[in-house]
């Protein structure tokens, strides 16, 4: 085909749109496009939730080994003390420095190879971490600590990569596609939750519970790899990437794009962030004040209840914190599909609910979180950190995902994929700032 004719038939667009070449959209038949993108997302955090999830398996290895038997809730070494923190720190630091560099090489590395690689890297990740579950560490307690942390940093890391491209892809579809992503990253976090419950139901060993939860990782993670490669052989989706892989298609953009958009880096930053910054904002914020009390906050929080029975001791943190957030998180990104409310035209308003969540981070604070030596408790009662956590989750899947979907909706199409991608980064530093801020309102208390 001729470029240079085809792009002056383009002349009053900045792209030549797939259906010049191809003469109807085909149909997402049984909607195995959208449920594979659900499943991409469950796939990008899962294994990440597995592993904050294994605590008990963390607290065994690094257990005093003159102790015995073991009891997760007394003699705390220094080990079982610094670890939770050392853990957030190295990830968010990871995790943000992953996806800023994920942005700025989106257009330099195809999005096939971020997603197989980061996959492929998790994967020989988790298989290291499952074979350190059944290796006597309890010798080399110090050298295991350090060897945990350098995984997870880099786990992270690669996550990020992970998520922010699969991210930016869901971008190049219809908006349906960013929320089936979203709404199965939800899932991903719920599940990791029912899992924990289960296993402290069945009074599963620290070293078969995470097991478990690593041999399931692993296993979602590979499965995870065969539905991306599948969407390369679906007409449905290779309508829809045919932008970046298909040719001629993609030779035709190129030259259009060298006509008319001989922009630097930071111009095709700028061309995104001016159009969705509103959205990025949002987004940030939305998880900055999530991260803020969960679950360092959320996980003092002790029922009222004077008497010692199995749901204060044991099922009380488990439930209220981790199982009604996370359920809550995962209902309000399926109530995106019912009610799309402000709508993709009012950002501004978008902004604004996000900013009205800050009144969750002093609400749970008052809650009965111990110990605690400046605040008072008002809210004493366990309905108020039952209500406002459920609340708290419920608007963050709810903002968070109308903000993922909207933003793509405001750029022209070349900038599809790297507008998904930065509001991914304005998640990630969303997090990093919120696990920051967790340990001055800890202090706080």
């Amino acid at each position: 085909m001729d470029y240079e004719r085809a792009y002056k038939q383009g002349e009053d667009s900045p792209l030549i749109e797939p259906t010049v070449l191809v003469k109807s959209s085909p149909v997402d038949r049984r909607y195995g496009v959208f449920f594979i993108f659900g499943f991409l997302g469950l796939s990008s955090l899962l294994p990440w939730n597995f592993f904050i999830t294994a605590k008990e398996y963390f607290d065994y290895k690094f257990r005093n080994t003159s102790i015995v038997p073991f009891d997760s809730k007394r003699n705390n070494t220094r080990l079982q003390s610094e670890f939770e923190s050392y853990l957030s720190i190295v990830s968010q630091c990871s995790n943000l420095f992953f996806m800023v560099l994920t942005v700025l090489l989106v257009r330099s590395i195809n999005v096939k190879v971020r997603v197989v690689v980061s996959t492929v890297l998790v994967t020989v990740i988790f298989i290291i971490t499952t074979v350190l579950v059944k290796v006597d560490t309890d010798s080399w307690q110090q050298a295991f600590f350090f060897i945990t942390l350098c995984l997870a940093a880099f786990m992270s890391g690669v996550q990020s990569v992970l998520t922010g491209s699969i991210l930016g892809l869901s971008a190049m579809f219809p908006p349906l596609y960013s929320q089936s992503a979203m709404i199965g990253q939800a899932a991903g976090g719920t599940f990791s939750a029912l899992m924990s419950l289960l296993t402290l139901a069945t009074g599963d060993e620290p070293i078969s519970s995470a097991l478990i939860y690593f041999l399931i990782a692993i296993g979602v993670t590979i499965i995870s790899l065969m539905l991306f490669i599948s969407l390369h052989f679906m007409k449905y989706s290779k309508f829809y990437m045919s932008f970046q892989n298909e040719k001629p298609l993609g030779e035709i953009n190129d030259y259009v794009r060298r006509k008319r958009f001989p922009e630097s880096r930071m111009d095709f930053y700028y061309s995104i962030f001016r159009r969705i910054w509103m959205h990025c904002v949002s987004i940030c914020l939305v998880f900055w004040v999530t991260l803020s009390v969960f679950p360092a906050v959320c996980a003092l929080i002790r029922s009222s209840r004077v008497m010692e029975t199995a749901w204060t001791m044991t099922y009380f943190t488990p439930v209220v914190c981790f199982l009604l957030f996370n359920v809550g998180d995962f209902v309000g990104r399926l109530a995106t599909f019912l009610c799309k409310f402000p709508g993709p035209n009012r950002p501004g308003l978008l902004l604004t609910l996000s900013f009205l969540r800050i009144a969750f981070i002093p609400l749970l604070m008052l809650c009965n979180a111990q110990p605690r030596n400046h605040l008072s408790v008002p809210l004493m009662d366990d309905a108020y950190p039952i209500v406002l956590i459920t609340a708290m989750g419920l608007s963050n899947g709810y903002i968070s995902t109308l903000a993922m979907s909207f933003g793509p909706l405001s750029v022209e199409e070349e900038y599809l994929e790297g507008a998904g991608i930065m509001l991914a980064l304005a998640m990630s530093l969303g997090l990093a700032l919120g696990s920051s801020f967790s340990y001055l309102f800890v202090n706080m208390l």
